[in-house]
């Protein structure tokens, strides 16, 4: 390579390209889903006659009795084996899933691996101790991530600390409530304690399972609440601190949220409030959580909220699509009381110190020295946190069904175009046909956001046996769907949820039924600063005055300077506008040399003494 192409600068259209869409340069885009974007299930059962579902649904799955985790009968527990049951909490929790630090401290789990590796590391006391606060203040005030085997130490303490809870929990005399606690997956990557009943009897049940999605968006960015005011006196300095919820791991953990980040206590927090908000049926909750907990398919980050029942009397289909809208309303509701919450545990603050301590390391402590070089009027610091408006949709994306019956393993999720599939082997063939009609009636329609009625199932008719022609399905006046024969898979008929598509030109783009949306303002840990300088003049007219001669002293010094500096300009442009064969003499003239020797008089003195001059 030659010395030119080293110090030639190549173009950055060679190394590497960045376009957008059709050929444009790619932009920022404010409306790209935040991290806070989740889905989780929602879980409907149907009630339906138990005489209605085959052997095989009964028989489906195993139990906790027949696994030995519990001991009795069923209907009866005796006894909990907490080695089987530490082995079900392993094989049913998904590896990813991460309980939150106050989970952990619930059960008596080692909520800091590190700290206690430290304190077996057979160190003196004085040496543990000094490696054990820079090692808590690093970590608290810095947020550093946590390496794998130190969330698995955290996860391997938390199952085993439940596992001897629960077996030693006391057998009521009252053996319906008896009930142990499996860690099922929470909201993304969290944990969510539900209460199963062990020595339950296998209950066939299908149900609606509705995939719903929070995803939130980038709003308004402003001035908040005031933090703190203070004024300096002319030619006064002052030290400030600032402070931020961040300077503390539990301060922290309570300060994160669903909106901005992916922090398993924020998912911890949101699904604990979703499920009081919205009332959820417990009596079917941990039914489901147990018959999911072995399905690879089911388990993986798969929150059920097990809703009330859909009953099948007069206008359920209108009743459903009610509820929907309830649950999207209890979604919203959820949401601005979990930002509530954030911001009250979001606690900053300003002050001014007379002490400055340093500290190894980065701090979210941020110390500054301000000062008022004002010598006339004071100058007053007014600190505003910054708030982040988020606007959030909840969106239906998806609707399926499931059997289960609360034995481990027996949950079945398949898609509407499934549906006959699963109904062949969980009901008996005379009533197929009217849940199959019942199934498709509640998924028929739903109310959006905006109040209208949008149709959400679509039938497909396959004439010619290669490709089906899909349309959207009706309901009659009786609140059923619609079909030709009363078996909705007559003439091989399939059925699906409609692929709904965002608006052509919409800003965000949102996969689904939008149910409702909502506006949270969040605060930041982010402050800014306004200086305001002081009405009143702090001096007396004498030093007034002394300030006024120096001001005029100083823009005296400037003119002459200005002045000077046009005498020069002038000269060059002089010298510039003369012939080429003249400017050297103009130079010359403009700017003559002073001469190097300095003549000085000098006086002579005669022999006489006589003083005489030259």
């Amino acid at each position: 390579m030659s010395l030119n192409d080293l110090i030639t600068p190549v173009g950055a259209d060679e190394l590497a390209k960045f376009t957008g869409k059709g050929g444009k340069a790619a932009g920022i885009n404010y409306d790209v889903p935040l991290p806070g974007a989740y889905d989780w299930r929602r879980i409907v059962p149907l009630a339906l006659p138990a005489a209605w579902f085959t052997d095989f649904a009964r028989r489906s799955g195993t139990s906790l009795l027949q696994l030995g985790v519990v001991k009795g009968d069923e209907g009866r527990l005796t006894g909990v084996d907490r080695d089987k049951l530490m082995q079900l909490y392993r094989r049913t929790m998904p590896t990813t899933a991460k309980p939150s630090l106050r989970l952990v401290a619930e059960v008596g789990g080692d909520v800091n691996p590190l700290l206690t590796g430290l304190d077996n590391a057979g160190r003196a006391a004085e040496a543990r101790q000094s490696v054990r606060d820079r090692l808590l203040e690093r970590r608290q005030l810095n947020a550093e991530p946590e390496d794998v085997v130190v969330q698995r130490t955290r996860v391997d303490s938390y199952l085993e600390k439940l596992a001897d809870r629960e077996a030693t929990v006391m057998v009521p005399a009252n053996q319906a409530t008896a009930s142990i606690t499996l860690p099922a997956a929470g909201l993304g990557d969290s944990v969510a304690p539900v209460a199963v009943d062990p020595v339950a009897a296998a209950q066939p049940r299908l149900a609606l399972v509705e995939t719903w999605e929070l995803r939130s968006f980038l709003g308004d960015y402003g001035l908040g609440r005031t933090l703190q005011t203070f004024s300096l006196l002319p030619g006064e300095r002052q030290t400030i601190t600032v402070e931020t919820w961040r300077t503390s791991a539990a301060t922290r953990e309570d300060s994160s949220s669903v909106f901005e980040s992916s922090d398993s206590a924020a998912q911890t927090r949101f699904t604990s409030a979703l499920v009081e908000e919205s009332g959820a049926a417990f009596q079917d909750q941990g039914g489901w959580a147990l018959s999911v907990s072995s399905s690879a398919k089911a388990s993986v980050h798969f929150l059920g909220l097990v809703d009330v029942e859909a009953r099948f009397d007069s206008a359920f289909a209108a009743n459903h699509q009610e509820a929907s809208q309830r649950w999207a309303s209890s979604v919203s509701q959820t949401a601005q009381d979990h930002a509530a919450q954030v911001n009250n545990s979001r606690r900053q603050s300003a002050e001014h110190t007379d002490q400055v301590s340093t500290a190894s390391g980065a701090s979210s402590t941020v110390v500054r020295e301000i000062s008022n070089t004002n010598l006339r009027r004071v100058l007053n610091f007014v600190f505003r946190e910054l708030n982040q408006t988020y606007e959030t949709h909840i969106v239906l994306r998806d609707i399926k069904v499931a059997f289960f019956n609360g034995r481990l393993g027996s949950a079945e999720i398949v898609a509407l175009p499934d549906l006959a599939r699963l109904l062949e082997r969980h009901v008996v063939e005379p009533q197929r046909a009217e849940v199959a009609a019942r199934i498709l009636s509640l998924c028929a329609e739903r109310i959006d956001a905006d109040g209208d009625i949008v149709t959400t199932l679509q039938v497909g008719r396959d004439p010619r046996g290669v490709r089906y022609d899909w349309e959207s399905a009706r309901l009659d006046e009786t609140g059923r769907v619609a079909t030709e024969n009363p078996d909705p898979f007559h003439g091989g008929a399939r059925w699906r949820f409609r692929p709904v598509k965002t608006v052509a030109g919409a800003p965000q783009e949102l996969n689904g039924v939008v149910m409702d949306r909502t506006d949270v303002v969040l605060r930041t840990d982010n402050l800014v600063v306004e200086a305001l300088l002081g009405q009143a003049d702090a001096l007396d007219p004498y030093a007034a005055a002394l300030q006024a001669l120096d001001l005029t002293n100083r823009q005296s010094e400037t003119a002459a300077r200005d002045g000077a500096t046009r005498r020069t300009t002038d000269a060059l442009g002089l010298v510039a506008a003369q012939k080429e064969d003249q400017r050297i003499d103009a130079w010359q003239k403009l700017f003559p040399e002073e001469p190097d020797i300095e003549v000085v008089p000098v006086g002579a003195v005669s022999h006489n003494g006589d003083a005489s001059h030259d």
